[in-house]
């Protein structure tokens, strides 16, 4: 495994990106083509959490995937929008571009954003055909387009009890109008994989729910679970992602509600829907 952390772009439209690369497999006697996750962690719009960085990028690698994480603006940067969206943009098109050079197939680009990186995530899905976009990266709009969109309790509209603090809705939304992701869906929108739990204490399900009717008014193919429980953030659901005993020493039961054996199988259930989409495994087999 190669981990290389790299700046992309220049002078006002940068962003930072952590690559993970799986070692080539030297018994094959070639290099080979690797799909591709694009992450986006999530963390308020204040910070970029680890537990959807690095975890979730080692399990796409396992699969056989590059990954890389995407750091993109923060509130403390500056209004969010629309900024971020030209830094994901800047980061498919460059994968795109160089996707010979990274050993990836271009056509396999799968976005996957969690929480606030969600929220971005489903805008940029909705945004990425958009003229602004391409005029900021500087290329064609067919090479930002992403294959297939994966979303974990995603934000989708500010309208829907997250944030509460009008000063934190401003500080993302800053001057940018289109910043609902539910209005800004049409039928350019990618395949989208999407889950989220009834029980959320920080992001309400409607946000899922609206999302869901936006995507099928579109014709746009979707598959969507709803687990009956479970907090907000719970990542891989697995231990290894789960909040440790010392975070909370005044309440040392919390972080076992982070793993939820029956929603770790988000993840496979993704991957089978990939799998489905893209005929992974005549993808591997036919290099």
């Amino acid at each position: 495994m190669q981990v290389t952390t790299k700046t992309l772009g220049q002078g006002r439209l940068t962003v930072q990106i952590t690559l993970y690369q799986p070692a080539t497999i030297a018994d094959f006697h070639q290099d080979v083509t690797r799909p591709l996750a694009i992450i986006l962690p999530g963390g308020g719009f204040t910070f970029h959490s680890q537990r959807e960085q690095e975890p979730i990028a080692l399990a796409y690698a396992a699969q056989g995937f590059a990954a890389v994480v995407v750091h993109y603006r923060l509130i403390d940067q500056g209004a969010v929008l629309p900024t971020a969206l030209w830094q994901i943009g800047l980061v498919v098109q460059h994968f795109r571009h160089h996707a010979a050079a990274y050993h990836i197939s271009p056509e396999h680009l799968v976005l996957a954003g969690f929480s606030a990186g969600g929220y971005l995530g489903a805008l940029y899905a909705g945004l990425w055909m958009t003229d602004d976009i391409a005029y900021q990266v500087g290329c064609p709009t067919a090479e930002l387009r992403v294959n297939a969109l994966a979303l974990a309790y995603s934000v989708i509209g500010l309208r829907f009890g997250w944030p509460d603090d009008p000063r934190l809705v401003q500080a993302v939304v800053g001057d940018w109008p289109t910043h609902e992701a539910d209005q800004v869906v049409t039928a350019q929108n990618p395949p989208t994989f999407i889950w989220a739990t009834q029980t959320d204490e920080l992001v309400p399900v409607e946000n899922t729910l609206t999302y869901l009717r936006a995507l099928n008014r579109a014709g746009v193919s979707v598959r969507a679970t709803i687990y009956d429980h479970g907090p907000h953030g719970l990542s891989l659901a697995q231990d290894q992602t789960a909040f440790p005993k010392r975070f909370r020493p005044d309440n040392p039961t919390f972080g076992a509600a982070f793993s939820q054996p029956d929603i770790a199988s988000w993840f496979n259930d993704e991957l089978a829907w990939l799998n489905r989409r893209w005929q992974l495994e005549d993808f591997w087999r036919n290099q």
